[in-house]
This record gives C-alpha cells, structure tokens and sequence, in this order.
C-alpha cells in the first residue's frame, strides 16, 4: 500500500517537498551567490544581495528591518509571529571573494555539484533557512507558538564586529539558536562545538644599531621573538585542544638594511577548546620575559571568541538532532571544530546553540568552493524539524 502524504512523517514530508522544487531552490541560490557580497567590497554592490534576500524572507510573512553598519553596509533582523517561545536564526551573507569574482567564476553545475563564490560559506545555508520555513509554511507545519527571528549579519568574515552585540542580545532572549553555517560530509552532519580564539599582538622593543658593528650596543627584538615562537611552538598540544599559530612578523621596515631595527612584532592566532585553556594561554603569555636585559615586551589584543561548548542545560538540543536525523534514515555525526562562528557568540550568552546546519560540501574560502546537491532535501529537512519541534 503506498505511503500517503498524511501518514508520511514530517521530516519525509519536507524532504519530498524540497525534491520537489529543487530546480527551484537552485535557482534562489544561483540568484543570492551571483549578488556579490565580499565583507569589504562596494556597499552598493553588496547592497543588491542583502536586499534580495530581504525580499525573499519578507514574501514568507517575515517583518525585516536593516541595521546600518556603517562601511560593510547592513545587517538584516527579521521577526515573524507573536509566540511565547521564541526561535533565533543566525548566519552572514559577507564573504570572503572581492568584488568581480562572479564575472569570472558565477554560479555553475556539474554532476552532483554546485559552485559559486560563498555558496557553500554560507548563502547555501540562507537559502536553506529559506526553504526550511517555506516547507513548513506550505505543508501547514509552521508553528504556531513561536517568535521565529533571524539575523543574517554581513560582517561575519571580519570577525563580527558590528553585529556582535546585536546577535547576543537576541540570544539571551531565545530558547535556542541554530546556526546554518557550512556542513561537512553526510547529511547527519552537525557541528556541536567549536573552538574559541584569542588574537595577540606580542611587540620586542629593543635597541637599534649597526648590523656589523658594537654588537653590544644593541638589542635586536627578532632574537627575542624567534624565541618566543620556538617557545609558543613547545606549548601547542593538539590532543588537549590549545595551539599557538603565529600568523604574521613585522620589524625592520624601515631604515638601511645594515640597520637592526628597535622594534618587531608577531601577531599570534590562538585556539583553545574550553575556558580552562583559554586561562592557560593567557598565563603563558604573561609569563613571556625576555632574555636580554634591553628589551621589554608588550602584549596587546585578547579574546575574539568564547569556546562554543554543549552544556547539561544545552545537551537537549544535539539530542534533539540526533533524533530527527535517525528518523531520516543517517547516522548522526556531531563535531567540534577549531574554526569560530557567531555560533560562539550565542552558546556563551546560555542559548543553545547548534551549528553547521547548512549544506554538505566542501572548500570554504577557495575557488573550488561546492555543494552537494543530492543532499539538500535532507539537510533542508533536518533544519525545518528543529525549527517545527524546538
């Protein structure tokens, strides 16, 4: 006897739905990944996109408002319903690709593949938080006691600087938070955690002089920094979760090159997996002494994001995943990754959080960014059965 659609259950529903206007949700999501977004780039360029996807949200009954951030343009805040329990969406439609990247790479399809600038980080996952709400809205299982708002932030890949505070305001007011950026291989996928990021600045003022002559009336900070990093390089431990990656060295810039410059700097990414490490690399940090007796550090910057960690008060939410995922027939596939998200922001103001609830694919920040296409019906529908059952 076959299956009727009364008796089918929803995540099936939603995922034959979604099927059903592939070709369509493709489409939305050639329009959104040829509108240029680059974080930096031409605000009116960038305008065209954020617009468009206000539109969009605004056809499925949502109220958006743009938040003016100043040079990267505006962020998007969307409410829908009066519900007592309310629902938070988050994900950025910045990206990494300068302006003029889709003349020579626009969206495109081979096999099983899509391509395109940011379509995989993240305009798959606004499409996806799209589709997801349609499919509810269409198939009559859009609930009924929820505040459902979004806010789509388009400063995600500096570092949120504009929206940071936005997005934990509307946290801490929220049941929950799902977070639709990239996911990995298998529709079962989730990313549960992540890592949180310190960015220092470690400055050796030391003494200028001749390359070649009175050594010792010299103290040349790049000795000193060459020892710090071999230092940092001597704490990284992989299997606890902390590393020290130091990502750019200056000094030396000006003056003759027979000259030994008074200051340098090396600019440190840091990664830690939990607040216990995140205290132990600022103990190292201040533990740095230099060895000779003319120079002096100083060390500036600090902590960019929290570590995003599931908590016995959050465990309900990746239990609620791994039920849905296993009604839709695939393992589930929680993961914790060393990369941060605004998803960070919203786990340490208590709202739990999931993340990663985009699209399989792969390649994030490289020309050879993709989507799997044969998997979006189920991703969309595992994003749709949290948002309907949370």
């Amino acid at each position: 006897m076959q299956t009727t659609l009364r008796t089918m259950k929803n995540s099936v529903k939603i995922s034959q739905y979604v099927s059903e206007n592939l070709e369509e949700f493709l489409g939305i999501l050639q329009d959104v990944v040829n509108r240029e977004s680059h974080t930096y780039g031409d605000p009116a360029v960038k305008a065209l996109c954020g617009n468009y996807l206000k539109q969009l949200f605004e056809g499925l009954g949502f109220s958006v408002e743009t938040i003016d951030a100043g040079n990267v343009g505006f962020h998007l805040h969307g409410t829908m319903g009066n519900g007592p329990v309310k629902l938070l969406l988050v994900g950025h439609y910045d990206t990494v690709f300068p302006t003029g990247t889709t003349k020579d790479r626009p969206f495109s399809r081979k096999d099983d593949h899509a391509f395109g600038p940011g379509i995989y980080d993240m305009k798959g996952g606004l499409v996806s938080f799209y589709m997801a709400l349609r499919s509810l809205k269409e198939l009559d299982l859009l609930p009924r006691d929820k505040t459902i708002e979004f806010f789509f932030n388009c400063d995600e890949e500096a570092g949120s600087g504009t929206s940071k505070d936005h997005i934990i305001a509307l946290a801490k007011e929220a049941k929950a938070c799902l977070v639709a950026e990239p996911g990995h291989e298998g529709e079962g996928y989730v990313t549960a955690e992540r890592f949180g990021r310190s960015v220092v600045t470690i400055t050796a003022h030391g003494v200028a002089g001749h390359a070649g002559n009175r050594p010792e009336y010299t103290a040349n900070p790049f000795v000193e920094l060459s020892d710090v990093v071999e230092y940092l390089e001597s704490r990284c431990d992989r299997e606890r979760g902390i590393w020290y990656s130091p990502v750019s060295l200056h000094g030396g810039d000006k003056g003759p090159t027979a000259m030994t410059p008074e200051d340098a700097y090396v600019i440190y990414d840091i990664r830690y997996v939990d607040e216990t490490l995140q205290k132990e690399a600022e103990e190292t940090l201040r533990s740095l002494k230099p060895k000779q007796a003319n120079v002096h550090f100083e060390i500036s910057g600090g902590m960019e994001k929290p570590p995003f960690r599931q908590t016995e008060a959050s465990s309900w939410l990746p239990a609620r995943a791994k039920a849905i995922v296993e009604e839709m027939g695939h393992p589930f596939l929680p993961t914790r990754l060393g990369g941060g998200s605004d998803a960070n922001f919203t786990a340490a103001a208590g709202c739990p959080t999931l993340c990663g609830l985009g699209l399989n694919g792969d390649f994030l920040h490289n020309p050879k960014e993709y989507v799997v296409i044969h998997t979006i019906p189920d991703r969309v529908a595992l994003l749709a059965e949290l948002i309907r059952t949370i």
